[in-house]
Parts: C-alpha cells; structure tokens; sequence
C-alpha cells in the first residue's frame, strides 16, 4: 500500500474508533439505564433515521467522492460539485420530513414513538449538511477524524450527565443528533478555510439535476441496503415483543459496530486508491484489489472468531446479565463479519469503481427484497433466534449474486 493511502486508513481508522469507542463506552451504561424494552425503542428510532438519512445522502458520498478525486485541486469544479450535491440534499430534506410526518400520523407504531422520534431527528439535519465527500475525494481523512473525535467525547460525556434514569431515554438520540450537527458544522467552515476559492454557488437546478441523476442507481442501491442491513429492528418492533427486541437490538449493535469499525475506514481510504488504480489500467485495478480483499478477509476472519469464542463474556461486560441470551445470537451473525468482507469488495470496492452502478443497484434491490422475506419468515417462525439467522442469510445471499456480478463485469471492462 502506498503511504497516503496507509496514512489515509489509519486517520479514519482512528475516527471510527471514536465512532464506536465512545459508544461502546456509553452502551454498558446506557443498555443497563434503559433496561430493554427502553433500549429497543431508542434502536428503533435510530435505525429509522438511517432510513431518511439514505434518502438525504442519496448515494452522493459515493458518486460525489468520485467527482471530487478525479479533480481534487480545481476549485471551479469542487465549487460546482460542492453546490450540487448541497443543495440537492436541501430538496431531499425536504421530501424526506414530509414522509416523515406522514407515518407519525398514519401508522400506530409511529404515533405511540412520536416523541422519541422527533428529538432523534437532527442526525438527518447533520447529514444533510456533513460535506464529508469533499475530504474523501480528496484523501483528507485527517480533517474528518480530529473533528469526529472532539465531538463523540463531548456526546458522550453528555450521556453520562444527562442520560439518568429509564425515562432519559429520549434524550440519547438527540445528543447523538447534535453531535453530527457540530461536526458537519466544524467540517463546513474548514472546507471554506483550506480549499482555496471554494464557493456556494447560487441555486443552479442544472447542477442539482446533475447531481440527482448520477446518483441515482446509487440512491436506489443505498435505500436497499439499508433496508436488508437494519430491517430485523423495525420489523421486531411488529413481530417481537418489546424485551425480545431489545436483547436482539444489542447484539445486532455490536455486529453493526465492528462492521463499521471494519468497513468505512476501508471505504474512505480505499475508494479513492483503487479509483485511481482503475483509472491507470484495468490489470493494475485487479492486482490492488486482489490485496486489499487477502488482507481484508484475514482481518475479518479473525474478528469472526473472536465474537464466537468470547459472545457470552462480551455481551456479560457490555450488556450486563439482564441481556445474557443475545449471546447465542451474537454468535450466530459473527460470521457476517467474514461474509461481508467480499460482499464489500465486490460491491464498494468493485462494482461501483467499475461505474457499474445500475448493476449494484440490482444487485441491493434484490437483496432488499429478498430481506423482508428472509426477516418476516425467520422471525414469525424462529422468533428471537429468527431475527438472527435472517441477518446472515442475507449477508450470504448478497456475497453470492455480488460475486457473480462483480466477476461478470469484471471481464466485460478487461475485454474492452
């Protein structure tokens, strides 16, 4: 690996470790405040903002990132792209909170969560005004991890102060919420400050347009993953009694933490190289990649042994005694882990620097739908464990069509 890049994984690494350090350190705390049947409701409405966060980011921190590194020194074209992507995020914002308000008043679940809902908003805010596609596209990941850390100490010394007893947990979304604001905020005056001539052009609907438009099997493919990658929590909500959900909410929090510990550093880091090793010839393309999936899968496969031997004893020091039977599902969905190393690969690292975008659009689609199968049958049939084993068979379901796409297209652009 070349230094920038090992540098570049390393900053975000860093910032993913206060991602998921600082929880880690307030999810003992907080799991043992809340009690379960608290903790599923503060999950559920977490997840649900991931969902409207898919439809704010539109699949930008992708597609934008990739506009950014192919020009990361011209600042007529970050200007443009930067106004785009901003001001297409303002539009989405907005057809996002009107949905928003329409389930709160149209379906039960939502209206009895309505409050925990609403102070769980501002993460979307947050997300819609994070510029972090800038700093990608342009192998900056410093910037993103000192900023990232300052904050999640604040949130998390807030959670410590505030969040007091079971009827507190109203309040730990929203500190979570505020936390992304400060930090998209922070990152917002660095850009104007670092990246010379950088400018907010007026409104340009050609601009926004633009943007819409090759983000959009993006936006499609994002919105599906999010819906095979959280969908066990919401349906929960409907199939599983409130105590059931919360036990299975913590265990499936910690495999979302160390997948994201895993995972988005690689994205940040790795997307650009590999970009760039496409974009000097396809053999070199595959010969990076083929590293980066070996090291990738020792790491993974490592991490999956570990979560199976020592399941009991984590969730005992995370989660306390009252959470001891997500032991049994923790180890189930380890080896997602391992699974989802490839599934990245050929998804992240693969077919979306082929610019293959449609067909990792089908590929997610697929398996969006192929989730709420595999969620809906599992669980009404396996209950608790149900929710589990829907998890990894999804994960393995999508590493296989990936594989074959991936390969496929693969050859295709080798042929060209």
């Amino acid at each position: 690996m070349s230094a920038k890049l090992t540098q570049n994984i390393s900053y975000l690494s860093l910032s993913q470790v206060a991602n998921y350090i600082f929880p880690l350190i307030t999810i003992p705390y907080i799991t043992r405040v809340l009690g379960p049947e608290n903790y599923a409701i503060v999950e559920f409405a977490a997840v649900f903002m991931l969902y409207l966060i898919a439809v704010v980011d539109y699949g930008f921190l992708n597609s934008a990132t990739r506009q950014v590194a192919q020009n990361p020194h011209d600042s007529a074209h970050l200007s443009k792209v930067f106004s785009g992507v901003m001001q297409a995020r303002l539009l989405l914002f907005l057809g996002a909170l009107t949905a928003f308000s329409l389930l709160l008043l149209l379906v039960p679940k939502f209206s009895q969560n309505s409050l925990v809902l609403l102070l769980s908003a501002p993460v979307v805010i947050g997300m819609a005004i994070y510029p972090n596609f800038l700093f990608f596209g342009q192998q900056k990941a410093g910037v993103i991890a000192l900023t990232n850390i300052l904050v999640k100490g604040l949130s998390t010394a807030l959670i410590f102060i505030l969040i007091r007893d079971q009827s507190d947990f109203l309040w730990v979304n929203l500190l979570n919420g505020l936390s992304q604001i400060a930090i998209s905020l922070f990152t917002i005056i660095y850009a104007f400050r670092s990246i010379p001539n950088l400018k907010l052009l007026a409104w340009n609907r050609q601009l926004v347009q633009f943007e819409l438009k090759e983000s959009f099997y993006l936006f499609i493919s994002n919105f599906s993953s999010r819906i095979y990658g959280f969908l066990s929590i919401p349906m929960g909500l409907f199939l599983l009694n409130p105590l059931q959900l919360g036990i299975f909410a913590a265990a499936s929090k910690l495999i979302n933490v160390v997948q994201s510990v895993l995972f988005q550093p690689l994205h940040g880091a790795l997307f650009p190289h590999l970009s760039q090793a496409y974009a000097r010839g396809i053999e070199h393309y595959r010969q990076e990649h083929r590293k980066s999936l070996a090291w990738l899968s020792l790491i993974t496969g490592l991490a999956t042994i570990f979560l199976i031997v020592l399941a009991e004893f984590i969730i005992r020091i995370l989660f306390s005694e009252t959470y001891i039977e997500a032991s049994p599902l923790l180890r189930i969905m380890a080896p997602m882990l391992a699974v989802g190393a490839f599934a990245h690969m050929y998804l992240q690292q693969g077919l979306i620097i082929l610019k293959e975008d449609k067909a990792y659009m089908w590929v997610l689609i697929s398996i969006g739908l192929s989730s709420i199968l595999f969620n809906y049958f599992f669980i009404a049939g396996f209950g608790l464990n149900g929710a589990a084993y829907a998890r990894l068979a999804t994960e393995i379901l999508l590493t296989i069509i990936a594989s074959f796409a991936f390969k496929h297209k693969l050859k295709v652009h080798a042929a060209a």
